[in-house]
């Protein structure tokens, strides 16, 4: 996360314990780059129970969709539209996660401010969709009128 990684303040944030409701300690961390995570090993300061927790951006309010009026990003709608493409595939559902999840992925790494132009999704999401399944990618790009201008 470049949120989490330019922000050490925001490691700090202080979880209560699931069990008791009281303040716990962060005992150990790592970043899930697979899952857009941060998974912690947490231990509770009252109680002495141990949980784990998984850790994510709130991408509506990390990213803004900018066609000429912001609105959140939606992860959602960007899963509803993979799954339209991947919906011949036996594991579409699956398929469809794991693209989602790829294209956050690059989408995360594109911003120098929060701002993303909707082709800027489109055009991740084709290129991971071209690398999965090339009859997917074409059934996207057909839905996309920006892309099909420049498709090769």
């Amino acid at each position: 996360y470049t949120l989490a990684l330019s922000h050490p303040s925001c490691q700090q944030i202080d979880m209560v314990c699931i069990y008791c409701g009281r303040a716990t300690n962060g005992t150990n961390s790592r970043r899930q780059k697979r899952n857009n995570q941060v998974w912690r090993k947490r231990k509770c300061k009252a109680c002495g129970a141990i949980f784990t927790s998984h850790e994510t951006i709130d991408l509506s309010c990390a990213l803004m969709v900018d066609s000429g009026r912001p609105t959140p990003f939606i992860s959602d709608m960007l899963f509803t539209e993979v799954l339209l493409a991947l919906q011949d595939r036996k594991d579409c559902y699956l398929a469809a996660r794991e693209v989602t999840s790829t294209v956050i992925r690059e989408l995360l790494k594109l911003p120098t401010s929060p701002k993303i132009d909707p082709k800027q999704i489109s055009q991740a999401t084709s290129k991971v969709l071209r690398r999965l399944d090339k009859r997917a990618h074409l059934r996207y790009v057909a839905e996309h009128p920006s892309l099909q201008e420049s498709r090769v």
